[in-house]
Parts: structure tokens; sequence; C-alpha cells
């Protein structure tokens, strides 16, 4: 059944977006419908990614963007904020922009000299580093299906993260899974934590505490009744923590 809606799916968001007037890029580079940006913060500063849009239809189009987020990090007190600039005006905590963006056909935002007519996103990162997702879609305002989402994941994580030396590997598999998946882990000691399995909004929707040995070990977890989606396996000890990326099919 998962992977029959998937399908579905899959095939009515690519004949939308085929059909769709927007063309995203980054720093010169096409993005994909719902692709994936990746950045890296600093410490209590400020990260920009920038993206132009165009209109590749055959008449005027007005856009609007609309930013979601999925997932901020935060850090006791200090948590990481989003905001943005688009259609020559910035929004800060608001998520919808209230001005629209007017492209002729053919025309994108870079072409104009109005300040901030591209989408300009700022990430003002908490007092430490850590994993933050936030989407944007472009929005036809005449035509709502016509619209495009690109994510930006800030500090994304690839393998092992700040692990201090004290795992080896860390691997997930199978990925993508449909019922179960298994962590196999080397520890360089023995170690105690929490596992954790958080969803695309980063909520926490399995958590274990794990020991783990010198040497080899094993975790599994049942994915069997999980919607479809992309998915986060997090391995936290003391001040250290580990995340892998699955996909639910």
């Amino acid at each position: 059944m998962k992977k029959l809606l998937l399908s579905l799916i899959t095939f009515v968001s690519l004949t939308s977006f085929s059909q769709g007037s927007i063309q995203i890029t980054e720093s010169g580079n096409p993005v994909a419908a719902n692709g994936t940006v990746m950045a890296v913060t600093t410490a209590s500063g400020n990260v920009k990614v920038y993206f132009d849009v165009k209109n590749i239809g055959s008449s005027t189009k007005s856009y609007k963007v609309k930013r979601y987020d999925i997932m901020l990090h935060a850090a006791g007190a200090s948590t990481a904020s989003a905001y943005f600039c688009f259609a020559g005006s910035c929004w800060g905590a608001s998520t919808d922009s209230a001005g629209t963006l007017v492209l002729a056909a053919g025309a994108s935002a870079s072409s104009s000299t109005v300040a901030f007519n591209m989408l300009v996103t700022d990430l003002d990162e908490a007092n430490t580093t850590g994993l933050s997702i936030v989407k944007y879609t472009f929005i036809n305002i005449n035509q709502r299906t016509d619209s495009l989402q690109v994510t930006i994941a800030y500090n994304q994580p690839v393998g092992i993260n700040e692990n201090n030396g004290l795992l080896s590997s860390f691997e997930l598999s199978p990925n993508p899974v449909s019922d179960n998946a298994t962590i196999k882990i080397n520890s360089t000691k023995v170690i105690d934590g929490k596992f954790y399995v958080y969803n695309a909004l980063g909520a926490i929707i399995n958590e274990k505490t794990v020991s783990l040995t010198e040497g080899k070990n094993k975790i599994d977890f049942n994915t069997e009744n999980l919607p479809s989606g992309i998915y986060f396996a997090n391995l936290k000890f003391g001040s250290s923590s580990t995340t892998k990326k699955f996909i639910v099919r």
C-alpha cells in the first residue's frame, strides 16, 4: 500500500511541476522541485542563501513566497531564527511574503535592479550549531497549483556528526525502508545514551535508552506503521550527537 501511495504521489507531483512556470537556481545551479540545498552555520552567526526565480511560462505571472520552519536548532534558551527577503522587501518573523513579484514571460528576479527581488534566505544560528530545516515555497498567486518548493538543510548530518571520536561507524539499513530498520554502530568505548527517531517536522516519534558496548552494536526499530516520508535517526550521548536521514516508503 505504501509503495502504491508513493507512486501515485510521485506521479501527481511530477505532472504538476512539469506544467509549472517556475524555475529556481541557487548560485547559478538549477534546483529541482522539492530539491534540498545544503548550508553550514557558525555559532551565533548568520548565513544567507540566494535563490533566483524565473518565469518560464508564456505569460506574465505574479509570485509570492511562503516559509515553513520544519526544524530550528535550539540550545537551551538560544534558538535559531529564520527569515527572508523577496519581491523587494524583507519579512522578519513572518512566514508569508505580503508582497508579490511580477515577472513577464522569460524574465528572472535577478534581471531587476530592485534590491531583494530574488529570494534571500537568512538563518541566525543559536549559540551552538545544529540541524535546522527550512522550506520555502514559490507560489503563482493566480494559480496556486503552479508552485515549487525548495528545502534548506543547515548542518545536515551525513553519517558521523559531532561524536568526538566515540563512534567509528554509524550505518542504517535498508534505506529506503518499508518495515524494519537496523542501525549498526562501532563504538570505541562503553557509552550510555538515548536513541530518537524524528519526523520531518522535528517531532520525536520514537525514543529509547541504549547502552553501547565497546566494538560492534546494533539497534533495531520498526517503521511499518510510519507514513511514507523523510525521517532522522539520532543517537545522543552526553554533549555528542550522531544522526542519519532515512526514507520510509
